[in-house]
């Protein structure tokens, strides 16, 4: 997928071409992971200070309609968006916020069985499985309930997923 091509999707679908959506779907594909919008407009304006956000929103927004991006809430935080290229589901710990990517082929079991006995069709893009990773389940590592999740040790949810293929 490059920018051009993307560019003649929104057009196909209704949408201008301008030298501001060119900019974004540039920021778009080049960004490694999830990226909040907020990330995503400031890393922009550095760059071209005359961008608003609200068309950067706007922008994300016409390329979410067109199946080029999702957004999801990543546990209890903002939406994050990524490229739509792969199927997956987002595993977050809710302790130190890493993110595991999730074959959507390990789903689908489940996703059937909810659609089949309860007659109800999931969309599973736009939420995450939120629980403890690996090494935040070792016994050492466990806090009480009402100890705040740590932000130390942890990888955030920005750019920095592992794959469980």
């Amino acid at each position: 997928m490059d920018a051009d091509s993307v560019l003649d999707a929104l057009a196909a679908a209704g949408g201008r071409r301008t030298s501001a959506r060119q900019v974004i779907v540039q920021a778009v594909l080049a960004a490694k992971g999830h990226v909040t919008a907020d990330e995503l407009a400031s890393d922009i304006h550095r760059r071209f200070p005359s961008i608003n956000i609200s068309t950067v929103y706007r922008t994300l927004e016409a390329l979410e309609e067109i199946g080029v991006i999702d957004h999801v809430h990543l546990g209890h935080g903002r939406a994050v968006y990524h490229l739509a290229d792969e199927e997956h589901q987002h595993l977050v710990c809710e302790r130190c916020e890493a993110v595991i990517e999730l074959p959507a082929s390990k789903l689908r079991p489940l996703l059937r069985a909810i659609e089949r006995d309860h007659n109800f069709e999931v969309d599973r893009r736009h939420f995450a499985i939120v629980g403890l990773c690996e090494k935040c389940r070792e016994p050492n590592r466990r806090r009480s309930p009402a100890e705040p999740p740590s932000s130390q040790g942890g990888r955030s949810a920005r750019g920095r997923s592992s794959r469980n293929r």
